[in-house]
């Protein structure tokens, strides 16, 4: 058999090829759009047939100059429909770039490469089990390495070199033309070599994660199923619309009195202006009945929606925070060190018995995430309470693909924003948490992290006045004095 380079040719796999004879055309049915063409002549139209099917070298079906020049102006019309192959023999390809978008735009380099080459810091590598894939949120294609001696050749994009290879068919240039490797810039050849992506402003804030979080929890850059599309399969559930708990020496919290919450609450705009960044907590230790008014008002379950049993998973419940799609899958864990009415110790909230459940946890862990809290709030000992949030990952995923985890994030901040407002509603000092633990706080709370993790958390404490050094500096701007106003209500 010859040796190549063959270029090869398909189209994507949702590619569906449809001649009409009685209306000569021919139908393209893709994930986009439904492409109608005059019926081109009967070479071309067979070379379309075959793309369908797989990778086909376009020469050994396509003889005549008039056909070649029908079926490149067809392919360039269709660009965003046509996988991109590259081989040594014509059986097998080496390499596949596979289009994502309608936006995608495939060209090879013209030239041989003339200044060094390294895969891209953005390019992503993983696999299936049978080929391994590369992508990168800067790119409108997915690379497939069918052959181990293609993943041999990412060797050479270790670091930056100019290929050895210089034709402009080859892996290396498919990966360019893909974005997955990048070519230096020309320069002084005594200077280290750059590259614009290390230097571009839109680009150095981000790291490779981030944008590709960013980039595959919307639309726009990929083609990976996306939304509520019931990836676990539609009556597969798998997580109860409340979490399954022990009433077993569970602890009844107590609960507020809707008259006198009316009388005395604040207006919703006193409580949006009067809170503040920068505070202290008061040493004295929380109290049950304060504990249990927050968590009552902000995340207890007010009703089920579709069955009467909490256990259901079909169910989906009403609480005082926004969820995407009434999933509810966040839970709140509470560490009390110091709270009258309550032992310390480590407890999950039941949400629906509006009660705590102790947890057996090591002691020191507990402690560990109390000094956790200690340091992000800035106190001198130990906070009186931890709100630990965590998420039921499947509670989401089994509904939605491709953004159930930004869900879980945007949830979190729902709860957040919540718990923050009731609190000062409460005249409760609050401390978000930021840095999460998928480590410690799993194991103190006996959870395995895939499956439920820490996502979030507060320090809670009384409101003890604004921090003694208060910010460096303070601006006035847009009625600045709302919130001095708001405080002094509170007071």
């Amino acid at each position: 058999m010859s040796r190549g380079p063959f270029p090869l040719w398909s189209f994507r796999e949702d590619v569906y090829i449809e001649p009409v004879p009685q209306r000569s055309v021919v139908v393209v049915h893709s994930r986009w759009e439904d492409t109608t063409l005059p019926s081109p002549r009967p070479a071309v139209l067979e070379a379309m047939r075959r793309m369908s099917l797989g990778p086909i070298s376009l020469g050994n079906v396509v003889l005549e100059d008039h056909d070649r020049r029908e079926l490149a102006a067809l392919l360039d019309r269709l660009h965003h429909l046509v996988v991109r192959s590259f081989g040594l023999d014509q059986e097998q390809p080496l390499i596949s770039v596979i289009p994502l978008t309608q936006q995608a735009r495939f060209r090879l380099p013209e030239t041989p490469l003339a200044h060094p080459v390294r895969l891209s810091r953005f390019a992503l590598i993983r696999t299936d089990g049978n080929h391994c894939s590369i992508e990168s949120p800067l790119s409108l294609h997915r690379v497939i390495l069918h052959r181990p001696d293609a993943m041999a050749q990412l060797g050479e994009l270790m670091r930056p070199a100019v290929p050895a290879e210089q034709a402009t068919d080859s892996v290396i240039t498919y990966l360019m033309a893909a974005g997955m490797a990048v070519q230096a810039e020309e320069g002084d050849p005594f200077q280290p070599v750059r590259f614009a992506e290390d230097c571009d402003p839109a680009l150095v804030a981000w790291s490779p994660f981030d944008l590709m979080f960013h980039t595959r929890s919307t639309l726009g850059r990929h083609d990976h199923d996306f939304g509520a599309t019931y990836p676990l399969g539609e009556q597969r559930a798998v997580e109860p619309v409340v979490k399954p708990g022990s009433a077993e020496a569970a602890i009844s919290l107590p609960r507020p009195a809707w008259d006198r919450l009316v009388a005395a609450d604040p207006q919703l705009t006193t409580a949006v202006e009067a809170a503040e960044p920068g505070h202290r907590h008061a040493g004295r230790p929380l109290t049950a009945e304060k504990l249990g008014e927050l968590l009552y008002r902000a995340a207890r379950v007010r009703a089920l929606i579709g069955s009467s049993l909490e256990s259901s998973a079909t169910a989906t419940s009403d609480r005082p925070y926004a969820s995407s799609g009434g999933r509810y899958e966040l839970e709140l864990y509470a560490i009390i060190d110091r709270c009258a009415g309550i032992p310390r110790g480590v407890f999950h909230y039941d949400p629906f018995g509006h009660r705590l459940e102790p947890i057996p946890a090591d002691p020191a862990g507990a402690d560990e995430l109390l000094q956790t809290g200690r340091v992000a709030a800035n106190l001198a000992g130990t906070p009186s309470a931890l709100l630990f949030i965590t998420a039921r990952f499947r509670r989401v995923s089994w509904k939605y693909d491709g953004m159930s985890y930004a869900l879980v994030l945007k949830n979190v901040g729902a709860l957040s924003q919540t718990l923050s407002l009731v609190s000062t509603a409460m005249r409760l000092s609050v401390c978000r948490m930021d840095i999460g633990d998928t480590d410690t706080a799993p194991r103190v709370f006996g959870l395995d992290w895939r499956v439920e993790s820490s996502v979030g958390g507060f320090v809670i404490g009384h409101h003890a006045g604004p921090d003694v050094e208060g910010p460096a500096e303070r601006y006035a701007v847009n009625d600045d004095d709302w919130a001095a106003r708001a405080r002094a209500m509170l007071t």
